[in-house]
């Protein structure tokens, strides 16, 4: 009983970053495109601030690289990224617990930014890729979806009974 409960989970986890990443390869209007956000961090931030003892930095990690992946992008920058983006949420997860949404929002909008940085930065020595100011666009559309995300994942979590 114990067994199934824990692969259910597992599974619960599994499927939101499966679907998030679908959500981060969704075709959509350039315009749109500009603004998507990052799901996949999105769902690694919940995840890692609701259930640490499940989802971890190497998780992060992973996601990363399937990240960069689907996206086609230079293997292991999102991945680097991902991991030290989500070492602060990791460390200080029960403070990050008692933020209000919006609080916990400017936080996102900050570790989304950090992690689009540390991807054009990589992107820009290594690749030679020229600064464009619409590439940190989706943190703010990040920080304005994470309350949804937020109340959606806890849902979800509840449901499941995920401890």
């Amino acid at each position: 009983m114990i067994l199934s409960r824990m692969m259910v989970q597992r599974s619960v986890i599994l499927g939101t970053v499966i679907l998030s990443l679908i959500f981060a390869v969704m075709p959509i209007t350039l315009t749109l495109a500009a603004w998507r956000p990052e799901w996949p961090l999105l769902a690694i931030i919940y995840w890692i601030i609701a259930l640490p003892h499940r989802v971890n930095i190497g998780y992060a990690f992973l996601v990363g690289l399937a990240v960069d992946i689907l996206l086609g992008s230079t293997l292991g920058f999102h991945a680097a990224a991902y991991a030290v983006v989500v070492y602060p949420a990791a460390r200080h997860y029960p403070r990050i617990r008692n933020f209000s949404l919006s609080q916990q929002a400017i936080l996102v909008l900050l570790l989304v930014l950090l992690a689009r940085a540390i991807v054009f930065v990589l992107e820009h020595y290594l690749n030679n890729a020229p600064f464009m100011p619409h590439y940190f666009w989706p943190a703010l559309s990040s920080a304005l979806f994470w309350p949804w995300v937020f109340l959606i994942f806890r849902k979800i979590r509840r449901h499941f009974q995920m401890k």
